[in-house]
């Protein structure tokens, strides 16, 4: 009996001890084919373990909350027949087109949903464009800035993630990202020479993915957002509208959204309430004279209880509409604005409100797959970690979607502690093959032949007392020898 796990087949034999849930997110995982996804795009390794083997081995870790040291300091599942090292080495690989892993299995994703007839609402099928903040601990990390964090206020080291999220009408899941700094007024990263000199360097070769996704450090965020949303389109995911906060509507934004598939996108979004200027006619106005102007024309909305008025105007060169909305008893206006000027207004308050679901998402991979709490000093190990992160996510939705949890949480939960049961359930094979083995060379009896009649039904009483009978009467020479 072998302890090492050398194929995802025979991980499947060891999971046949876990519940049904369990046995599912194994299937799904293999359902998006990232082998064939690995080959076609020429990211296999060469020599080595199989990297499809440590994606899966890497996204158990996360599921179970922990690190690659520890999981192999407790020697979890046994699950490869290699050192913790050749985990480090794949995170840490150059050539590793995580961008590609990404968008190919939320490709699968929407494949897979579809070939299973999984409930989707097209109408509210939509990108979802957002940021976060990654605070990191020490000045190590490689690419590091000090970025503000517009939730306590306050500058932290770290990074600002990026991610393009898919909203199916049901499922929100990523399908890009990229990781950014903030250079700081001073042009320094917000970091003192002493910090800057921490800081892991690496040479990069052009030629591999990693040289690129390091120059998006610097790189303006509605670019690159702009560039996500091309790749989604372009790769077949083809949805009708872009949901934003206030930091990305903008001018620009709004004008090259409007070009990507010869204006099949429309944006939803929510303007800030500054100065900024919309033209109406020959004049033009900023959101608090537009609010002067026409809140006394407000219409009431029964099922939102608020109230509202819209005005379609220009914003750069694009038409769109502003639709003002005060919600309740809130006295403040907000404006959401959107390019599809037929739009109406219960429509529009409702796309936008579906952009709080990469909010939920953001928290579910925080607390249960521990988002951004990667300390690798190696930036593509940061990109390679978030990556994993966003793909077990997915891999737990799409599980989700299949069952019956009703939150996250509940399917996390008992991922986790199915995983933690195998673990426990191997130790003990473990000690009852050693105790089988012991036994069979005390008796000089064939081991292969008994396991094989136990693991049958082996029922001679007579037979099986005589052997309870030497051990008992010999068990002390039994411990000595063995």
């Amino acid at each position: 009996m072998n302890a090492n796990i050398q194929q995802i087949s025979e991980l499947e034999k060891v999971l046949s001890v876990k519940n049904a849930t369990n046995k599912s997110i194994l299937s799904l995982f293999g359902l998006f084919a990232l082998g064939r996804v690995l080959s076609k795009h020429s990211l296999e390794k060469k020599r080595g373990v199989d990297m499809v083997q440590l994606l899966l081995s890497l996204m158990i870790f996360r599921i179970n909350q922990t690190t690659i040291g520890s999981m192999y300091d407790a020697r979890f599942y046994d699950l490869l027949n290699t050192g913790k090292n050749c985990y480090y080495r794949f995170m840490n690989r150059s050539e590793m087109n995580w961008r590609v892993v990404l968008l190919s299995m939320a490709c699968r994703f929407r494949t897979i949903v579809r070939k299973y007839n999984a409930e989707e609402s097209l109408d509210s099928q939509c990108y979802i464009v957002d940021d976060t903040t990654e605070e990191k601990t020490g000045f190590h990390l490689e690419g590091l800035s000090r970025v503000f964090d517009h939730v306590r206020h306050i500058c932290v080291p770290g990074f600002k993630l990026l991610v393009l999220a898919i909203f199916d009408g049901r499922s929100t899941y990523a399908c890009d990202l990229s990781m950014h700094r903030e250079k700081g007024s001073e042009g320094k990263y917000g970091l003192s020479e002493k910090e800057r000199k921490l800081q892991f360097t690496k040479k990069r070769s052009k030629d591999n993915p990693d040289y690129e996704r390091f120059k998006e450090l610097d790189a303006k965020k509605n670019d690159t957002a702009i560039e996500m949303i091309k790749r989604a389109w372009k790769k077949g995911i083809r949805l009708p509208y872009a949901l934003m906060d206030t930091w990305f509507v903008t001018d620009k934004m709004v004008a090259e959204l409007r070009k990507i598939g010869k204006g099949g996108i429309h944006l939803v979004g929510r303007v800030k309430m500054g100065n900024g200027k919309y033209s109406i006619g020959k004049r033009k106005y900023n959101v608090h004279e537009l609010i002067s102007l026409h809140e006394r024309e407000a219409l009431q909305c029964r099922k939102y209880r608020s109230l509202y008025f819209e005005q379609r105007a220009m914003m750069g060169q694009t038409y769109v509409k502003l639709i003002f909305v005060k919600v309740g008893r809130n006295p403040t206006w907000n404006v959401i604005v959107t390019t599809d000027t037929h739009m109406k207004f219960i429509k529009a308050f409702e796309l936008y409100q579906i952009r709080w679901n990469i909010e939920v998402m953001y928290k579910e991979c925080r607390q249960y797959l521990k988002l951004g709490s990667y300390q690798g000093t190696d930036f593509d190990a940061q990109i390679a970690d978030n990556t994993l992160c966003m793909m077990t996510h997915m891999l737990l939705t799409l599980e989700k979607r299949f069952s019956e949890y009703e939150t996250m949480g509940d399917l996390f939960r008992e991922e986790r502690d199915s995983l933690l049961m195998i673990t426990q359930w191997k130790r003990v094979l473990s000690i009852i093959e050693r105790i089988l083995t012991a036994i069979a060379e005390y008796l000089v009896i064939d081991i292969c032949e008994t396991m094989r009649k136990i693991a049958g039904g082996y029922t001679d009483t007579e037979k099986m007392m005589g052997i309870v009978k030497l051990l008992t009467t010999d068990t002390t020479k039994l411990i000595n020898d063995h």
